[in-house]
């Protein structure tokens, strides 16, 4: 039993990028997320409202996350100076401690926060990396399960699109 639910934990975590449309009027608001930084003070997900916002929830184990690292750099360079923040949220990856020594390895040029791993089920996550594209208002524009380079071409389309939007 054991090896069948961590073949199809690593399937899904293999799969590409699914996402789930919810533009409009009937965006949910975003959960509010139990964040800490590295020195162990809590960070409110409210301080991120008043910028598009990518949330993506991301676990130091996960291939596929880690694969994400130069396109998510990438994306933070090119948005920053347009009011996007890109913030990972490291979950299932152990305690600060652990997870500092990896960001610094692996040149992670955005915010990293811990996340709280009992939020999981709030935050619908049925596999890593699950990442949210978030509006100013903090409230939820596309959720994206997986990886891969159509979710990252999909993911900075619709920034574009958010951008495009708050200039009408």
């Amino acid at each position: 039993m054991k090896i069948f639910l961590t073949a199809i934990f690593l399937i899904a975590c293999s799969m590409p990028a699914l996402s789930i449309d919810q533009q409009g009027d009937d965006l949910r608001v975003m959960p509010k997320i139990s964040l800490q930084d590295f020195d162990g003070k809590t960070v409110q997900s409210d301080q991120f409202k008043g910028s598009i916002v990518i949330v993506d929830l991301w676990a130091t184990w996960c291939g596929p996350c880690i694969a994400e690292i130069p396109e998510y750099n990438r994306l933070q360079e090119k948005y920053a100076e347009k009011g996007v923040k890109l913030v990972g949220v490291t979950m299932a990856s152990g305690k600060a401690k652990e997870v500092k020594p990896f960001i610094e390895r692996h040149q992670m040029k955005y915010t990293i926060l811990m996340g709280d791993d009992d939020q999981g089920y709030e935050l619908n996550i049925v596999g890593f990396p699950t990442t949210y594209l978030v509006t100013r208002d903090w409230k939820i524009f596309r959720k994206y399960v997986g990886a891969g380079p159509s979710k990252i071409a999909r993911l900075e389309a619709d920034i574009e699109k958010l951008l495009e939007m708050e200039k009408q």
